[in-house]
């Protein structure tokens, strides 16, 4: 008996020893946790704060090109006017005060908006391979880690590979042509509503407006206004300033946030007003058709149809009121269907993309 009895006291003892030592080691791990947990807490943290700071980076990045516009525009002032010194259009250094003539500041357009091609066009074109080389990363990290998304991959390269961007918007091209002149249209009818109020406000813009599109207006002018301006500023506002923006806040947000850039680009209030508007719609149209393409080819109808507006139909109030009502029952219906978006054709194009 007194054999079993020690036995049982041994064997509680070690008992209370291995119980000791248990929660002496679930202790220690308790801590191990709770120091892990914190170390993931600050790395959060450090993540966070690492995000916000990439975040702020780019969004100046969007707001970037006003500056770089500002000081290419200048370059180009200058290379005018040397320009016209070698036409001997100025004459002598004396005159150097004398405004460009009609024809100079066609060459300061031209030389303006080619070098707005050139330099933003180089970055656009950086960041889309900056963009697809990030893809690539993803999408090839994705499949290491996800084999069982075979069947998903295929249907996307299916419908990658029926996805036909230029058929696409090919299509919809008489739309973006009767948008165009519509907006054009529009904006002049109201213009001419609205400058009948305040005639002064509106004498600067309209001596601006008749020195880029008045009558007899040079044809270097036309030219840099009508094709190369809608490319370079599309480059510039839906290519670079919405990319980075996009990155940044997301697309929503970024439509907005190029659009502001875009209006405050034009550098008065009343271009600012309607630029804003304009440069919101050609966002959203960045973002529905992945590409600048139809945003160019939108804001090129638009720039021409500044040539093409009759005088006549917007010279009275009356006349300007119709037009302004029958290009907005132009207008929104073809925003709708333009900017509808369709299951079929966003996972195509983001397949393709």
């Amino acid at each position: 008996m007194s054999t079993n009895h020690s036995k049982k006291e041994n064997s509680k003892k070690e008992n209370s020893k291995k119980e000791n030592s248990r929660q002496e080691n679930s202790r220690f791990d308790d801590r191990i946790s709770d120091d892990e947990f914190l170390d993931e807490e600050l790395l959060d943290e450090e993540d966070v704060g690492t995000r916000q700071k990439r975040r702020g980076i780019k969004l100046l990045l969007a707001a970037a090109p006003l500056l770089l516009v500002l000081l290419l525009s200048t370059i180009a002032y200058f290379a005018g006017f040397f320009v016209s010194m070698l036409n001997d259009k100025i004459g002598t250094a004396s005159s150097a005060t004398t405004a460009l003539s009609a024809s100079d500041e066609g060459w300061v357009f031209l030389i303006q908006y080619l070098l707005y091609i050139i330099f933003f066009g180089v970055w656009y074109w950086y960041l889309i391979q900056k963009k697809d080389r990030e893809e690539e990363e993803i999408s090839s990290s994705s499949k290491k880690k996800a084999s069982r998304k075979k069947t998903s991959i295929a249907a996307k390269k299916k419908a990658a590979a029926s996805w036909n961007p230029v058929k696409y918007w090919a299509a919809r091209l008489p739309l973006l042509l009767v948008l165009g002149y519509a907006l054009q249209l529009g904006v002049s009818a109201l213009l001419m509503i609205l400058s009948t109020g305040f005639p002064t406000a509106f004498s600067a813009y309209k001596e601006l407006i008749a020195t880029m599109a008045g009558d007899g207006v040079d044809i270097k002018t036309f030219i840099a206004v009508s094709f190369l301006a809608p490319v370079a500023e599309e480059l510039i506002f839906r290519g670079v300033s919405y990319t980075y923006a996009e990155w940044a806040i997301g697309y929503r947000w970024a439509i907005l946030f190029q659009a502001v850039v875009f209006g405050l680009y034009h550098g008065n209030l009343i271009q600012f007003i309607y630029a804003t508007a304009i440069g919101y719609l050609l966002g959203a149209l960045r973002h529905q058709s992945g590409s600048i393409v139809p945003g160019i080819v939108l804001h090129t109808i638009i720039n021409l149809s500044a040539y093409l507006v009759p005088a006549a139909w917007i010279e009275s109030l009356p006349k300007a009121g119709l037009m302004a009502l029958l290009s907005t029952a132009v207008i929104v219906p073809c925003c709708i269907i333009l900017l509808k978006k369709k299951k079929r054709h966003s996972k195509a194009r983001k397949a393709g993309a």
